[in-house]
């Protein structure tokens, strides 16, 4: 299990806000808005937590608008519940463009699994998606 905050990630200087695994590429770009494509694919074939990079232990968590939550599929890829709830308290209340997420999201859920699916694009340049397969109840 992950043994640090998210406050010790590196911060992105545009935003004065710590940075997800999953918000950074190779290089150091940082964009809170989007999942980097390669990161999410990364985190569903390694298991590992979409905040820190580290191995996922179970039960997974999952954190989404109530619309992805209904339908099932999630931008954001895997988390440990702990990361899963600092990374909506400290990012999830900042305003447009945070967790993956382009919009202002106002309500997030999470929802806990034993498994997940990794559901690819079937069009060029659209985001990968996770499903959890297994759900916990709350």
């Amino acid at each position: 299990m992950v043994q640090q905050g998210l406050a010790s990630r590196p911060t992105d200087p545009a935003r004065g806000l710590p940075v997800p695994f999953a918000n950074e590429d190779d290089a150091g770009r940082v964009d809170h808005a989007t999942v980097v494509k390669k990161r999410a694919i990364l985190c569903a074939l390694s298991r590992i937590c979409g905040v820190f990079g580290t191995s996922l232990t179970w039960p997974i968590a999952f954190i989404g608008t109530p619309y992805e939550v209904a339908d099932g599929l999630f931008i954001y890829p895997p988390l440990h519940p702990r990361c899963a709830d600092e990374a909506v308290a400290t990012l999830g209340g900042e305003g447009r463009g945070m967790l993956g997420h382009a919009d202002d999201v106002r309500h997030w859920e999470t929802v806990l699994t034993g498994g997940f699916d990794l559901v690819r694009p079937t069009v060029h340049g659209a985001p990968v998606l996770f499903h959890p397969n297994s759900p916990i109840e709350n």
